[in-house]
């Protein structure tokens, strides 16, 4: 008799623990996701695929200063700035 009720408490001991790991796994991807939605990061990740002018990561440090010289040129100047042109 005793070890039929130890079976069944053990049953519900694991059923209790595997509910509570599911929850606590809940929580943690609730968690993440807000974080995702809330940060300036998961805005641009979510977004990506709205720019058309996605930047890939360079596969070297010339293609970097290459990219980096292109962004530069494509910068409005001070002057520019100075007559109302806006900061992006």
């Amino acid at each position: 008799m005793f070890s039929h009720i130890s079976l069944v408490l053990a049953e519900e001991r694991a059923r209790d623990m595997r509910c509570t790991a599911a929850r606590a796994r809940r929580r943690k991807e609730v968690r993440r996701a807000w974080r995702a939605a809330h940060s300036p990061l998961g805005w641009s990740a979510r977004h990506a695929r709205d720019i058309s002018d996605v930047h890939e990561a360079p596969d070297s440090y010339e293609e970097f200063l290459c990219q980096t010289a292109q962004s530069a040129m494509r910068e409005p100047t001070a002057a520019g700035r100075s007559h109302g042109q806006a900061v992006h």
